[in-house]
Order: structure tokens, then sequence, then C-alpha cells
């Protein structure tokens, strides 16, 4: 793992190998820091949904460019991942990846090869607030394993957007109607299937008791 003037590094140089790593330090040295950076490389807005101007270490008020790089090992085998804003001034620079140095061609490959998943603190809102954000939280686990799940998911809520348009406008167009309908029926079996194929798998790993080893079931 490497990074350059991400949040509070200006430069970052480690190697994780154990399959349970824990960071300790105190308040303020940059633990976090390291986390994002680690979710970044995987595909969405990591842990913190922060915008690609605000990641990068300030000096004098102003946001440096910063890059953040990795290397996975997973069942393609060996791939590096990296992703920020080198090269860009602005403020509203956009994030970049590179996959094995190569510019990324779309989401689904960068799922591919690498996919986190993170419970913070700050999520104890999922046990307080409502289904949908449970379900936004399953919808993260399963993409992680099942990159084609994103897509389904996008599907579904674009036509159930048509759908509450046309309906909202008071176009009656029945045959148009009929295929929102039917394209919402089919991405939504689709993701429900792949959730609840998780959901098994997690239920079976559970009652195995051997993917939580200590940790309470």
């Amino acid at each position: 793992m490497r990074l350059t003037d991400f949040r509070s590094y200006p430069a970052f140089d480690a190697r994780f190998e154990g399959r349970i790593v824990a960071i300790a330090g105190e308040n303020g040295v940059g633990k976090t820091n390291l986390l994002e950076a680690i979710s970044l490389l995987g595909p969405g807005r990591g842990l913190r949904g922060a915008r690609a101007g605000e990641i990068g270490r300030r000096t004098g008020g102003i946001g440096r460019p910063w890059a953040a790089w990795g290397r996975f090992e997973g069942p393609h085998g060996a791939c590096d991942i990296a992703t920020g804003t080198v090269g860009e001034d602005s403020p509203e620079a956009r994030r970049k990846w590179r996959l094995d140095g190569e510019p990324l061609r779309s989401g689904a490959e960068l799922a591919d090869r690498a996919a986190a998943v993170w419970l913070t603190p700050q999520m104890d809102r999922l046990f307080q607030e409502g289904a949908s954000g449970r379900r936004r939280f399953l919808d993260r686990l399963v993409w992680a394993l099942e990159p084609g799940h994103a897509r389904e998911v996008a599907a579904h809520e674009t036509a159930m957007s048509g759908r509450n348009r046309l309906l909202a406008e008071g176009r009656r167009d029945a045959r148009w109607l009929a295929a929102l309908e039917d394209a919402m029926a089919r991405h939504a079996v689709a993701a429900a299937a792949a959730r609840r194929a998780l959901v098994v798998r997690l239920n079976a790993l559970l009652e195995a008791g051997t993917a939580t080893g200590a940790f309470p079931a």
C-alpha cells in the first residue's frame, strides 16, 4: 500500500500480509485515513463518501493532488490498483483509476478484482433506521461477490423512476407502462435472488462456526 499526499500522509508505504490486521495509535495519527485509502481502492466513494477534491493533503489551505496504490492477491492472481487526482490541479478534479498500470475501462472490471465492505461506529444507524438502509448495506455485501448485482439494482431503480414519472405526468400509455413494469420485475427478481443467495451462504457459515472464530455470532 502506498499513499502520496493523502489526507494527513505526505507519503506512506507498508505491506499488509496477515489475514487479520490491527491498526493502533494515538488519536489523530491517521488510522481512519489509512482505512479510507484502502476503501477507495474498491468500487465507490469510500467509507467517508468524500469528494476527490476533499482528500488531498492541504498546504496553505489548498488541497494537493493525491494518489493511493495497492497490490492485491485474489482469484485472478496479483493485480495493481491505483486511484487519485495526480496531474489534476483543479479543486474539482475527478478521480482516475488504473488497473495494472492501464486506465480502468469500467467499474465492473474493478469490482472483479477487489471490493471492500466496512462496518464503522457511525453505522449503528443500521440497527435503528428503516429497512432501506439495511438493504443498501446488504447490497454492498452482495456487490463484493457479484459485481453484476449493482447493475440489476441500478436498472430496477431507473425503471421505477421512469414509471413514477409517467404516472405523475398522467400519461396513460399502457404499453410504455407495461414495459417499465416488466423491466422492474425482471431486475427486482435478479436482485432479490442475489440477496437471498448471500444470506443463505452467511447463515451456513455461521451455523458451521467456521467464519466467526471467537467473534460473537
